[in-house]
């Protein structure tokens, strides 16, 4: 499947093409992008990327009545709109001008569409008003207006289109929109703060996040938070040095401004977590500001809280998870996701501070069952906040596709997924990185070990819930795609990668949760066929999918019946760099470290320090640029035949090789 020829698609998309020197492209055939034409790089007058316009991948939907196809004219909220103007190529003229023009003349309704995909697709950035906005937008085409319609179209990108009410016209590349973004925001960043420089830093921060830009990501965060800080003291302060015109302490503004706070307190936590950087805003600071509670979407859509209701406002976010007298249901989504990505952020701080491997964790105080342990702690605030939420927020209690129809899909896929990569994240670390076969569920069993036993029954529940967490990602995330809530944005694409990893684990040791994932092989590859989709938005599903094949490997060494010896003792420490990329959610590029490792196992238990010499066999046969599902059922399919296993097993250069 190697050809010299490759499409437009793939180049701008800075993608590997697979082809058999014939359209379309796997890309192009496995994601519904029509026109696909291959072209050698470097080639005069290749075709434009906008003769491969992206079409919905469903042509009907699991969430209308049988027999029922989907009119993509008429999907969501607005009628269709036709006068997006189609972008033939690159112009001659100023490129920076062409895209303002473009920008400008997108009409009301396709900017509302799109604000509406993006608040659906992105619930953890809940602060665009799209009313306020298209009200902006007439009065004024402003700089600030031109940046963050930009970055929220850089966002979005082909979601705009597989909704369906874009098509059959065209957009620019979600490259063109963050070029445009970034230069815009440049100029604007020292200037007197606005509110929508704000939130386009906020969008740019998710975009370049996705795009492995991790620093540049870092920073667009932290500008974001200054200038809200800025803005939120310009308000509250008694006796300003320059009061804001008339109009901005209005209910609405006050409300945008609510929530972009708390936006900014969410992608702060997020991206903090993930960077080993310090939050910039805690809650700490939250409160000491008196930010009163996220709004709720109706009160956010219908114009937010007046002025002097403001201030009596509880501030204190912790406060419902101390009482039940104020449930929480989907109408506070957002606020939601405000607590539980203050609790994520606090397990991914633990987790990527060493976990139970940090000085003093391992002691008889601090073991996960002892109330009051640093674990314990987190995990009953884990459970406090799921208890404070409405019963019909729980999965699989509860499906997708209810919640689909008054259009909160998204945001319950969110919830949900937040809840059990917490729960995830939590039980994993005590597990070990390579398990006995035949042994069930059991700690640590590399050093630093616990220095007390757990009661009877400990490590059962908690492979229980470990593997049901991992089960319910899996299974949640494919029923948003079947119902038309598919999220693909960066904290998803992680819960799917954490959750493909540890289905690829019990699969490999069934005993580890006492035979008690018989899906285990299904909902990895639904987890596969989700970063598929994930890679070919976002740069950084390509580190995803690495480090699942690289664990892929170790995995089927150490389980297969000639070779499990030779893995008896191997722990975490021999596979750091793996275990880490694991773990990460910035996961960085770490193949060279990892086959290494590799390697360095192999060599290790083989005899006169060799790689054994099953090993050597055509790395062509197992195909590791194949996609992630055709990988692991060719693997699957030959595991259990001892005469196929060197047709799969490609020797450690030769995979090598691949990856340079």
């Amino acid at each position: 499947m190697r050809s010299s020829l490759s499409c437009e698609f793939c180049r701008r998309s800075k993608i590997k093409c697979v082809n058999a020197g014939r359209a379309p492209c796997r890309k192009c055939e496995r994601s519904g992008i029509t026109g696909c034409i291959l072209s050698r790089p470097g080639a005069k007058n290749r075709t434009p990327l906008v003769h491969c316009a992206q079409q919905p991948r469903h042509p009907t939907s699991p969430c209308l009545p049988s027999g029922h196809e989907a009119d993509s004219s008429n999907i969501g909220p607005f009628p269709p709109v036709a006068d997006v103007p189609v972008i033939h190529g690159p112009s001659q003229g100023n490129e920076k001008q062409r895209i303002n023009d473009h920008i400008a003349s997108l009409s009301p309704g396709v900017i509302v569409r799109i604000m509406n995909t993006f608040s659906c697709k992105f619930p953890e950035l809940g602060m665009l008003h799209p009313s306020s906005f298209i009200e902006g937008f007439r009065q004024s085409y402003s700089i600030e207006s031109q940046s963050l319609l930009a970055a929220v179209l850089a966002a979005t990108g082909s979601q705009v289109s597989y909704n369906g009410f874009a098509s059959p016209q065209e957009f620019l590349t979600e490259e063109q929109y963050a070029s445009f973004a970034r230069e815009i925001l440049a100029e604007s960043c020292f200037k007197p703060p606005k509110l929508q420089v704000a939130q386009a830093l906020l969008v740019m921060a998710i975009y370049e996040w996705g795009s492995r830009e991790f620093h540049r990501a870092w920073m667009y965060s932290g500008n974001s938070i200054r200038i809200m800080q800025a803005i939120h003291s310009s308000r509250v302060t008694p006796y300003l040095p320059n009061p804001p015109p008339g109009g901005e302490n209005d209910s609405v503004s006050i409300a945008i401004e609510n929530r972009t706070l708390w936006s900014c307190f969410i992608i702060d936590r997020m991206i903090s977590a993930g960077a080993y950087n310090p939050p910039m805003l805690p809650v700490s600071e939250m409160e000491k500001l008196k930010i009163s509670r996220p709004l709720n979407t109706v009160d956010f859509a219908f114009g937010g809280i007046s002025t002097s209701q403001a201030g009596s406002l509880e501030w204190n976010l912790s406060s419902p998870l101390d009482t039940t007298a104020r449930i929480l249901d989907i109408t506070c989504a957002f606020e939601i996701l405000t607590t539980g990505f203050d609790i994520w952020a606090d397990v991914m701080t633990f987790v990527l501070n060493d976990g139970r491997r940090a000085p003093g964790m391992c002691a008889a105080q601090n073991c996960p069952w002892v109330p009051g342990s640093p674990w314990s702690k987190t995990k009953y605030r884990l459970e406090a906040w799921r208890a404070s939420q409405h019963s019909k927020l729980y999965y699989p209690n509860n499906g997708v596709m209810a919640h689909t129809f008054p259009g909160s899909g998204e945001s319950f896929t969110y919830i949900n997924l937040l809840y059990y990569i917490c729960t995830l994240m939590l039980h994993r670390e005590y597990f070990p990185f390579l398990p006995d076969q035949d042994s069930g569920p059991v700690g640590p069993v590399d050093h630093p070990k616990l220095q007390a036993e757990a009661p009877q029954g400990w490590w059962e529940t908690s492979a229980h819930e470990l593997f049901s967490a991992t089960g319910n990602i899996a299974k949640i995330l494919h029923e948003a795609s079947e119902c038309g809530a598919e999220v693909l944005t960066p904290f998803a694409g992680f819960c799917a990668f954490s959750a493909a990893y540890m289905n690829l684990y019990v699969l490999h040791f069934p005993q580890i949760n006492l035979g008690r994932s018989p899906n285990a092989q299904q909902n990895l590859n639904t987890c596969l066929e989700y970063l598929e989709a994930f890679r070919m938005k976002w740069k950084l599903g390509e580190s995803y999918c690495t480090t699942i094949k690289h664990a892929l490997i170790v995995y089927q060494r150490a389980t297969a019946n000639n070779s499990r010896s030779r893995y008896q003792g191997k722990s975490r420490r021999d596979f750091d760099h793996l275990h880490q990329s694991i773990h990460e959610f910035r996961v960085l590029d770490r193949s060279e470290q990892h086959l290494r490792e590799i390697e360095g196992a192999e060599k290790e238990a083989a005899p006169n320090g060799g790689i054994p010499p099953e090993t050597n066999a055509d790395a062509a046969t197992l195909g590791l640029d194949m996609p992630l599902t055709d990988m692991l059922n060719e693997v699957s399919t030959y595991a259990h035949e001892q005469s196929m296993w060197s047709l799969w097993w490609p020797s450690i250069d030769e995979v090598n090789q691949f990856w340079v």
